[in-house]
């Protein structure tokens, strides 16, 4: 028996642990329709806290519990926000953060704040800010803002070259101090998924994810590697390594965990996922994630499951459309999360 257990830790890539358990503080709230936002500040280790957007439905406590959700934001290179590209900014936040979040989700979301939608229909959500966005940004990240969207002075080109490679530098620093980047963020993503559990108000086994684009990445880590996702949703975010162009760009950086990279590819997360039940969607005009490859690493994870005696767990599809999360996607999503939650 321990040799097997020693064989299983040697298979699995990453250890993400327990970490210290988070303590949260609410540092804002607001009253909405159907749900209360809340800015909330917790611990993800002993010298690291984040913010996130908290969402309580109206009417939830332990007398009524609802389900989960851990939402995670993409990429994009846009950096001056990330909590908010899901859930509508507080009226507190600065004009220009508002007039950025709502350009982003009208491009991306067909104008709705999914995570409101959420909210509304019963989740209790949560949205953490990872490294790099939101209230984790850089000053310079902020003043690209502000000059996009509040006409502050400035070469805008440069800072948005220079917030860009600032990528690097992030990687590069945590790599000094022997930490993986996307490694980090799988462990903050857990220690969200850890505080919802610890909530009052929330449904302790039905706790589910989703994200877009990185944050679909996010999400197919989160579930795999963190016991307290029952389920979850990726869309726009899967591929074959071949389709990886070297040598990596900036925008890789967040995502790169080196080692898995060099012993995995990226369908073979399903050895993990299973038996979870998940959800992988892509557009067929996605650019950024072409259809053969898709194809090929659906049908691999699908493989998996059934070797895994888990066949039908996996749900894998294309809808017609691009790189993307508009309103007929986010009712499949909500469907399959209904179903499961």
């Amino acid at each position: 028996m321990l040799r097997f257990l020693l064989l299983l830790l040697a298979a699995a890539p990453l250890h993400i642990g327990r970490s210290v358990p988070p303590r949260m503080t609410v540092l804002e709230s607001e009253q909405r329709e159907g749900y209360t936002c809340q800015l909330v500040e917790y611990n993800v280790s002993r010298d690291e806290r984040v913010r996130s957007y908290l969402l309580i439905p109206d009417g939830a406590g332990r007398r009524d519990r609802r389900p989960g959700l851990v939402l995670l934001h993409d990429h994009g290179a846009r950096f001056d926000i990330g909590k908010e590209k899901l859930v509508r900014p507080l009226s507190s936040a600065p004009d220009y953060i508002k007039k950025s979040a709502q350009q982003w989700v009208d491009d991306g979301f067909d104008g709705v704040y999914f995570g409101d939608r959420l909210a509304q229909a019963g989740y209790v959500v949560i949205v953490p800010d990872a490294l790099y966005w939101g209230s984790r940004s850089t000053p310079l990240c902020q003043e690209w803002s502000r000059m996009k969207f509040a006409d502050e002075p400035g070469d805008i080109n440069a800072v948005k070259n220079a917030v860009y490679e600032g990528q690097r530098s992030v990687y590069d620093s945590l790599a000094r101090k022997g930490v993986v980047w996307a490694e980090q963020t799988l462990k903050e993503d857990a220690a969200a998924a850890r505080l919802l559990r610890r909530l009052g108000c929330v449904q302790k086994r039905r706790i589910g994810c989703f994200g877009w684009s990185m944050g679909a990445h996010r999400a197919w880590l989160l579930a795999a590697f963190c016991k307290q996702v029952r389920t979850g949703v990726a869309l726009c975010w899967m591929t074959l390594m071949e389709t990886q162009v070297q040598p990596y760009k900036a925008s890789d950086y967040s995502m790169l965990i080196p080692q898995m990279r060099e012993k995995y590819d990226f369908p073979d997360i399903a050895r993990w996922l299973a038996p979870k039940p998940f959800f992988f969607l892509n557009g067929l005009q996605d650019k950024l994630f072409p259809v053969p490859a898709v194809e090929t690493a659906f049908a691999r994870m699908q493989e998996i499951y059934q070797e895994k005696g888990a066949g039908g767990r996996l749900r894998t599809e294309f809808f017609d459309g691009p790189h993307h999360c508009g309103l007929a996607e986010q009712d499949s999503i909500m469907a399959f999360l209904s179903e499961q939650l």
